[in-house]
């Protein structure tokens, strides 16, 4: 173990020990302070990774029921959220594509119409990587592009050695994953912990569907993405153009062949999920609704996103990929198999079913309640300062832990700041989550970040002089979306909601 690592040992160890000594408050009961002393234990443990982010996740199934928190079946239900499964069925989805390179054919094409340029080359690299990475797990993504960039920068001539290109599109690459992840509910690990937290704290809020997330994750990626094109190719003063890049994509296209019938199965299944998930639920503009298709035969209140992306999973398993071995018989093989599917990230999963977990307990022992009212200090700061001084807290403290650790420890305790402001949480919970996604300075903020800095071409003072930027970019983009859209978008009073009284 590393200095760092027997340092959080015994340091988390100790904190949760001395909070048990402390006799119980009379506005806090034994269970609330022992949920206290648990949730400091995990985040003292996931800042830093005495054992795998993974394991620390795995703590309230071993803790809560020995100190009276949960019990061990409420506990365990947290790991099986239906939110849990929508992003387990997301990554079936998701490995599908990367098992027939159907994600790096569509990344090429993009690439190849938006034109070769070195500013639209930078561009093109980044809304290919913005629109995998809402379906696709951002680390896989930047693996994904990372090899198609390293082509490209290769072929930079001997006399443009002092160019910022290669250095730009790599950060180019590693921005757009994180940027585009904030689109979708299953584009990053923290939006699905958004709304199970928001579930386990307020159960009478209204579901968050995925396309109400879209209704306000797209305009972000709008916005956010070409303002950090723009950015990027001033500060690098990207110009002019780069002689043979289109031959590069024709000929990583060629290599590719021609569109198999496994990828058009792929295409028309993911199409179908998409288009459930958008019009599951009922669209109404003032007195017109316009009913979704659960609405339509009656199951309504009985179907989840997560169901249909269990179902598009499953699918997979069972379609033919329609390939044919060289004697032209069927090798009858299905479009995903477990030996592949096997390989998806479950470590996150555990990260998100723990962080319900935390919830949870914050919840059912008072826990919540607890810290609202000992945020009453907060009540008298102006509610534009604080969604800033959020993102910005959030921001810089994802630079240096997981961006679903910093989620999960932050959201109840956002939740309560809310209540004791006596605003909507949702204001300052849904930028606090986004925050999460927009750590843009060090290899250790997001998962891009470090394959980026892991291809050797950019250093870590280039990254933190460009992000450093983009961070305060960010805080303001996030804050002006969230007035602008999120109060339409998710319905947000001035106060706090009927649903949380």
């Amino acid at each position: 173990m590393s200095k760092t690592q027997i340092f959080g040992l015994v340091f988390g160890i100790a904190v949760f020990c001395s909070i048990l000594a402390f006799p119980a408050s009379e506005d806090l009961g034994a269970a609330g302070k022992s949920a206290a002393a648990g949730a400091l234990l995990m985040a003292i443990w996931w800042i830093t990774e005495v054992v795998p982010i993974y394991i620390t996740a795995l703590l309230p199934l071993a803790l809560f029921p020995l100190l009276g928190i949960l019990e061990a079946g409420d506990t365990s239900e947290n790991y099986g959220n239906k939110y849990v499964f929508l992003l387990l069925g997301g990554f079936f989805i998701a490995k599908t594509f990367e098992v027939h390179n159907l994600h790096q054919r569509l990344a090429l094409i993009i690439i190849k119409f938006l034109g070769t340029s070195r500013r639209l080359i930078i561009l093109s690299f980044m809304v290919a990587t913005a629109l995998l990475s809402m379906w696709i797990a951002n680390v896989s993504v930047a693996l994904i592009m990372l090899p198609i960039a390293l082509a490209l920068i290769s072929k930079i001539p001997e006399t443009a050695n002092d160019d910022k290109f290669g250095l730009a599109l790599m950060l180019a690459i590693a921005y757009s994953a994180s940027i585009g992840g904030t689109g979708t509910l299953i584009g990053t690990p923290p939006n699905l912990i958004f709304v199970g937290v928001v579930e386990k704290l307020f159960p009478g809020a209204p579901e968050i569907s995925f396309l109400q997330w879209m209704l306000l994750g797209i305009p972000l990626v709008s916005v956010f993405l070409p303002v950090t094109w723009f950015y990027l190719i001033q500060y690098f003063a990207i110009k002019g153009n780069f002689p043979g890049s289109k031959e590069i994509i024709d000929r990583e296209l060629h290599s590719l062949g021609k569109i198999t019938t496994a990828e058009k199965r792929i295409l028309v299944i993911f199409s179908l999920t998409a288009l459930a998930w958008i019009f599951r639920k009922d669209f109404q503009f003032d007195d017109f609704i316009v009913y979704g298709w659960a609405s339509r035969l009656g199951i309504d209140h009985l179907v989840h996103d997560a169901t249909i992306a269990i179902i598009a999973a499953i699918a997979m398993f069972f379609i033919p990929s329609g390939a044919h071995s060289d004697t032209g018989k069927s090798k009858n093989k299905q479009l995903l198999d477990w030996q592949s599917a096997s390989q998806v990230p479950w470590g996150v999963v555990l990260i998100v079913g723990g962080g319900y977990a935390l919830a949870d307990g914050f919840t059912k022992t008072g826990l919540a309640d607890w810290m609202g009212m000992k945020l009453t200090l907060i009540a008298d700061f102006p509610v534009l300062f604080l969604v800033m001084a959020i993102i910005i807290i959030l921001t810089l403290l994802t630079e240096i832990t997981s961006n679903t650790a910093t989620t999960n420890i932050f959201l109840p305790i956002l939740a309560s700041m809310a209540i004791a402001s006596q605003i909507h949480p949702y204001l300052i919970m849904i930028p606090g989550t986004i925050a999460c996604s927009c750590a843009f300075m060090l290899p250790s903020g997001t998962g891009p970040n470090t394959v980026i800095f892991g291809s050797g071409k950019v250093t870590i003072p280039q990254m933190a002089r460009c992000g450093f930027g983009l961070n305060l970019i960010g805080v303001f983009i996030v804050t002006l979306v969230i007035y602008l859209i999120g109060f339409t978008v998710f319905q947000m009073s001035a106060g706090v909601p009927l649903w949380i009284k």
